[in-house]
């Protein structure tokens, strides 16, 4: 495996967010692999204009099999999965890569790491949380509820996504 992250996406008729997406993980990745599940607009024109390598996948009601089919082509030691609608703040990325250059991480067991990802609301709900990040894409939403996932594993093929919907790796790790 080669030392670097692979970006790991599966999309379809994503346009709308993929450009801004891809703009914001691109310092921080070595590789970008996006599998398309049947796009009828230009997502796919974007994502090779960013030297993505693009693959098909026919839907067969499965984000499972889609994201596994997208981890088939990562070359580098690291994978990260974002879905299109997602974007990585540059304070993110600057830790991500501290925690990824540090020395004991070679000879560590570490499979993966969860991160942060939030849900941004007008509403609040008893898990909400006040949003004080300021960045043009949520600063107009005042709540936000946060998941951990693991998002960030490494390229090992004892890693794999389960469940047909709500697509997991925890459990391939634990």
């Amino acid at each position: 495996m080669e030392p670097g992250i692979s970006l790991c996406m599966i999309v379809k008729n994503e346009s709308q967010y993929l450009r801004p997406c891809l703009e914001s993980i691109k310092p921080f990745v070595d590789e970008l692999i996006i599998v398309d599940t049947g796009s009828a607009d230009d997502t796919i024109a974007i994502a090779k204009e960013f030297g993505a390598k693009v693959s098909s996948f026919v839907w067969c009601d499965d984000f499972s099999a889609a994201r596994n089919e997208s981890l088939k082509y990562a070359t580098k030691e690291w994978i990260l999965v974002l879905d299109a609608d997602e974007q990585l703040i540059s304070s993110d990325i600057n830790a991500l890569k501290t925690l990824l250059q540090d020395p004991s991480l070679k000879a560590s067991e570490v499979l993966g790491f969860q991160l942060d990802q939030r849900t941004y609301s007008k509403v609040s709900t008893p898990k909400s949380l006040p949003n004080l990040v300021k960045h043009p894409l949520v600063s107009k939403y005042p709540y936000y509820v946060s998941h951990k996932l693991v998002r960030l594993f490494k390229n090992t093929p004892k890693i794999s996504y389960r469940y047909t919907i709500h697509e997991l790796v925890e459990p391939s790790i634990r």
